[in-house]
């Protein structure tokens, strides 16, 4: 009987001992998200400032100008870093390609019903590659769809003043992989919109 309740406590012990490992080894969230070695980042995401003037951290979304419609292009600044500090950077399997970008849209008031409250999430191919150790890699991208200024809640804006402003926050997601195929772990960065009917220039 002894022996039968030692072998049920020896049991136990080894479905407890797996359990944790299991556990444990999921705890490393960059592990569940990549298998590669290197990690992109996000510098910084720019754009054009209320007078049209490049390079403003927050962005104004013209929602009509002069009688069109555009899109709004902003750019992201890149680099990328290897995981492990005792390997040596060059090696070519490092380098990142960096393949698609998702933007996504939300408000301070926490009013984020999409096609109401806030823009349409969306997602656009990209190619860009970045090397770690190496330069930084300027990739423009369309941060607000010109689609988008013709739904709500951007229409409702035409036919307003430019004191009238809709602030946006958007999230800017981008995916990549390595050279040797494995996903890197997406890299997040966020940027101000204000969207209105900015006066234009006569």
């Amino acid at each position: 009987m002894k022996i039968r309740s030692l072998l049920i406590v020896s049991a136990s012990a080894v479905v407890l001992l797996v359990f944790m490992l299991i556990n444990f080894s999921g705890c490393n969230k960059l592990e569940e998200l990549s298998r590669s070695g290197s990690k992109l980042i996000i510098d910084i995401i720019t754009g054009t400032d209320s007078r049209g003037e490049p390079e403003s951290t927050t962005i104004f979304s013209d929602v009509i100008t002069n009688g069109s419609v555009f899109d709004d292009v902003a750019t992201a600044t890149l680099s990328a870093v290897v995981l492990d500090p005792d390997i040596p950077v060059g090696t070519f399997y490092q380098d990142i390609m960096v393949d698609q970008v998702d933007i996504e849209y939300s408000r301070a008031d926490g009013l984020n019903v999409q096609g109401r409250d806030v823009p349409y999430s969306f997602s656009q191919k990209v190619t860009a590659r970045v090397q770690p150790g190496g330069l930084r890699v300027e990739l423009s991208f369309v941060l607000v769809q010109h689609t988008a200024k013709s739904e709500s809640p951007l229409v409702e804006l035409v036919n307003l003043g430019q004191e009238h402003i809709l602030k946006l926050e958007a999230k800017v997601t981008f995916h990549g992989k390595d050279v040797g195929g494995h996903r890197v772990e997406p890299a997040v960065g966020y940027v101000s919109v204000w969207c209105a009917n900015f006066a234009d220039e006569t």
